[in-house]
This record gives structure tokens, C-alpha cells and sequence, in this order.
């Protein structure tokens, strides 16, 4: 198991709150947050991990969270700034607990996406579009072919992912406490 430090804790927790938040309302995640914890996150590694350590699992974790997230913005399943507040989340909390977070947003994204579909009676459509995406990319290789708007996000419409992020995040927080 592995162990957030004190100050990492609940400068997550008030990231993703606050991005919670707007994804909800604007449906956006603004660049400052992002950012401004993104430059925050390197002094706190730095305290949580000391010097030598300190900026390279703020890099590995930025790293780790931002590209593992990067092929759902290729297929435009998630926006940019989904992309930008995991890259944050995972600069506070380094690689592993990153992957981590990563996997569990992805579980909870799969929830929010299933209820979704039931709840606009749209489930076959979704589903059926799922499918003829895996189809697609695994007898293509290739993703430019893909269509400018899927048929997962039109039988959908737009899911904060805002949310994922954050209950993923606080759920592997909890984990690894």
C-alpha cells in the first residue's frame, strides 16, 4: 500500500472539489486552476519527497496522469481539460498513485457513462457505438478516421468528467491512506 503525505492529502481533495464544481456548472475546467495547481505541486512534492526525489515524481506523475488520459481526448470521449486536471492530480500525486487514480476515474467515467445511457433510454445506441469505435480502431489501426463526433458522445451527449476525476481521485486517496 502506498502512502500520501499530510500536505498532499487535502490539496487534491480541494482540486478536484473546485473542478468538480465548474465542470458541473460550465462544463469546463479552467486553465488558472489547473495551472495554479500544477505550480503548487512542485514545491509540495519537493516538501513531501525531498529535494532530489521531489521533481521527479512531480513530473512522473504529471506525466503519468496526463498521457494515460491522452487517447480518450484523441477520441474525443474527454475534453482537454480533463486531460490538464488529471496531469495535475498526478504532479501532487506522483506516478503510482496517478496510475492509480487513473484507473479508478476510468472505472467511475464507465458508471457515470452506464447510468447516463439509462437514464436517456439510449443504452443499444451506446453500446452499439462503443462497439463500432473498438471495430474501427482494431481493423484500421488507425484513429484519423474516426468521426468528428462519436456515436458514444451523440447518444450521451456531454458528461462532466470533471467528476470521475474527482471521486476517482478522493477514492485513491482513501486507498492509499
Amino acid at each position: 500500500m502506498n502512502t500520501v503525505l499530510f500536505p498532499i492529502g487535502p490539496c487534491v481533495l480541494a482540486l478536484v472539489v473546485i473542478a468538480m464544481a465548474f465542470d458541473l456548472h460550465a462544463r469546463r475546467i479552467p486553465n488558472w486552476l489547473v495551472a495554479t495547481a500544477l505550480i503548487t505541486a512542485l514545491p509540495i512534492q519537493i516538501i513531501a519527497s525531498g529535494l532530489p526525489i521531489g521533481p521527479v515524481w512531480w513530473i512522473a506523475g504529471a506525466l503519468t496522469g496526463s498521457l494515460l488520459l491522452m487517447p480518450g481526448y484523441l477520441l474525443r470521449m474527454v475534453g482537454a481539460g480533463d486531460v490538464k486536471l488529471m496531469a495535475a492530480v498526478g504532479a501532487l500525486l506522483g506516478p503510482r498513485a496517478a496510475l492509480e487514480a487513473v484507473l479508478v476515474t476510468t472505472a467511475i467515467g464507465g458508471v457515470l457513462a452506464f447510468f447516463a445511457l439509462m437514464q436517456k433510454r439510449r443504452l443499444r445506441k451506446g453500446v452499439a457505438g462503443a462497439m463500432s469505435l473498438l471495430i474501427t480502431m482494431s481493423s484500421d489501426g488507425v484513429v484519423a478516421n474516426a468521426a468528428p463526433e462519436s456515436d458514444a458522445a451523440r447518444s450521451i451527449g456531454s458528461l462532466p468528467y470533471g467528476v470521475a476525476i474527482a471521486v476517482g481521485s478522493v477514492i485513491t486517496l482513501m486507498l492509499n491512506a
